[in-house]
């Protein structure tokens, strides 16, 4: 069944518009437009705009725009739009927009743009846009805009734009613009602009702007702009 849109009701089995809920779909390539609940669906690739609740996707590429809570994906690789709680995505390139708690993900590439809490991430390349706390990310490169409190970050290349508390950072590179207090830093060399009290840097090459009180920094080359009192160098 290539081409399901637009209308379909409940209780029927049709091969052609109009199948609604209590169906069994396999292989099928486009569902759009107000499938409803309690479907299963193998090897889709396009499902689109009102996908209801209670699914069980495999190998689904495309799926987009309000997927409801209760599904099971694997291998999905576009899973976009208002992804409600409670999935499990293995192998997913790209969840974005709103991925709601309780997920795990298992070496996702692009998770982009609102992903709740509770997320379990490895090896996972591009985290951005306000990933919320009680994540655990390993040899992330990209984690940018909003990432929140109570992460743990292995080998992470690129953290920046609002990194806050109670984070440890190993071999970071770039952490930059709103770096918050009480981090772990090793090797870090770029920590800039408003990085706040109470870290320990070692070998970390630039610092600057904003450099709060009782740090310990060593091996540092360059601190500039408002370095604040109670530091070893």
């Amino acid at each position: 069944m290539e081409f399901l849109q637009h209308g379909v009701s409940p209780a029927r089995s049709f091969s052609n518009n109009g199948v609604s809920y209590t169906q069994s779909f396999s292989s099928t390539e486009f569902l759009q437009h107000g499938d409803s609940p309690s479907r299963r669906f193998y090897s889709t690739e396009f499902l689109k705009h009102g996908v209801s609740p209670a699914r069980s996707s495999s190998n689904t590429e495309f799926l987009q725009h309000e997927v409801a809570p209760t599904r099971s994906f694997s291998n999905a690789e576009f899973l976009q739009h208002g992804v409600s709680p409670t999935r499990s995505f293995s192998s997913t390139y790209f969840l974005q927009h709103g991925v709601s708690p309780a997920r795990s993900f298992s070496s996702t590439e692009i998770l982009h743009q609102g992903d709740s809490t509770a997320q379990s991430f490895s090896s996972t390349e591009f985290l951005q846009h306000g990933v919320p706390p009680t994540r655990s990310f390993s040899n992330t490169e990209f984690l940018q805009h909003g990432v929140s409190q109570a992460q743990s970050f292995s080998s992470i290349e690129f953290l920046q734009h609002g990194v806050s508390p109670a984070r440890s950072f190993s071999s970071t590179v770039l952490l930059q613009n709103g770096a918050s207090p009480a981090r772990t830093f090793s090797s870090t060399e770029f920590l800039q602009h408003e990085v706040s009290p109470t870290r320990t840097f070692f070998n970390a090459e630039f610092l600057q702007r904003r450099v709060s009180p009782t740090q310990s920094f060593l091996y540092t080359e360059f601190h500039q702009h408002g370095v604040s009192p109670a530091r070893r160098f």
